[in-house]
């Protein structure tokens, strides 16, 4: 059996019809930039995660970027991020004129939040973007009050979590913003890229809406140096369409996810995902640990004709872009160097097959016998 970490072409393939109806309505309405189906999404993205307003931009990478510009960050302003995380949670703080900061990780890869907190405490930092990973979300609430109280931002870095909650609160609702991704990888993602900043602050979302378009503050009118960063209008058209589907979607993802719980709660040396109290996981990835069995085990699946991945094989500690322009936290990030070396990512597309399921999870246990 052939089973690729991702089946795009079968979520195309059951959408066609409606998704072709909405491109051909922006290529004969004209408007491929800036057109009213932009507008339309937003207000559609900002209703489902319960905020006043959202703006659509490039990339998720371009909404944090443009975010920290938005809240003033400083050229080599400070700011703390996990060191587990795909490499723009980092490089968009380089972007922006700042230093990353890096944090370790707890025991569900998310920000340790005492370090967190010494930070703040300490005004060792000028921001924190908050990264909720693989599918489900840190504490917001606490963390946002003590730094908003110091004179220091919060940025959610809501990639991997559109449909996620803590305590049935989506990302965005006490930091100055959230970003999200639309990469094609995504819970709902684009035919391309493309990304958005959700906000309930109405002086952030015009900020962001200026600096999206060459800083342009009303027609013609330039009043600062800002970016090109619109999604493109067809982009927005197919996002409207597709958002329809996402709780629809995430029940599937969650439906496959308790099957993998069960086939690994009887096998020695995996660890399924681990969720945090009060979260809702999205699945956006199933992260099984498999200690020092996981190369081997990825091998294994590999020549079974599964296809998996490894999010994050290198902390961005680790990496070369930032070295000698980022910072460590005291202490290290030695829960992250771990959890990459033992984190293996199965497929949970909501178009995997009920075969397929069963199929990966009779592979995971032959790895065993």
């Amino acid at each position: 059996m052939d089973i690729p970490f991702m089946r795009l072409d079968r979520q195309y393939a059951a959408r066609k019809e409606d998704l072709d109806a909405v491109v051909e309505t922006v290529f004969t309405g004209g408007r491929v930039l800036q057109g009213p189906e932009v507008r339309l999404f937003e207000q559609a993205l900002a209703k489902t995660v319960e905020l006043e307003h959202a703006v659509a931009v490039g990339s998720g990478t371009d909404a944090l970027s443009l975010s920290m510009r938005a809240l003033g960050l400083e050229p080599g302003g400070r700011v703390a991020v996990t060191s587990l995380s795909f490499v723009a949670s980092a490089s968009s703080i380089i972007h922006a004129g700042g230093i990353p900061l890096f944090v370790d990780v707890d025991d569900y890869y998310l920000s340790r939040l005492d370090t967190l907190e010494e930070l703040i405490e300490s005004q060792a930092i000028d921001g924190i973007i908050l990264v909720h990973l693989y599918g489900q979300m840190l504490e917001t609430q606490d963390i946002c009050e003590k730094a908003q109280a110091k004179g220091i931002f919060v940025i959610e870095d809501a990639a991997q979590a559109l449909g996620a909650t803590h305590a049935d609160k989506p990302p965005g609702h006490f930091s100055d913003a959230a970003c999200i991704s639309f990469d094609p990888t995504k819970v709902i993602g684009a035919f391309g890229s493309g990304g958005s900043i959700v906000t309930h602050r109405k002086d952030m979302a015009e900020k962001c809406r200026c600096l999206r378009y060459h800083g342009q503050s009303k027609k013609g009118i330039y009043s600062e140096i800002g970016y090109n960063s619109q999604m493109h209008t067809v982009q927005a058209a197919m996002l409207l369409e597709k958002l329809k589907y996402l709780n629809t979607w995430q029940e599937h993802r969650e439906s496959i996810a308790a099957r993998y719980n069960d086939a690994i709660a009887s096998l020695p040396k995996i660890q399924a995902p681990r969720i945090a109290e009060k979260n809702t996981h999205i699945y956006h990835k199933y992260v099984l640990r498999a200690g020092n069995d996981r190369d081997r085990l990825l091998e294994h699946l590999t020549k079974a004709g599964i296809g998996t991945a490894i999010h994050y094989a290198t902390p961005l500690s680790k990496q070369p872009c930032f070295s000698g322009k980022a910072e460590i936290t005291h202490g290290g990030c030695h829960k992250a160097e771990e959890a990459a070396n033992e984190v293996l990512s199965l497929p949970i597309y909501p178009e995997l097959q009920d075969e397929e399921v069963a199929y990966i999870t009779e592979m995971l246990g032959k790895f065993f016998r």
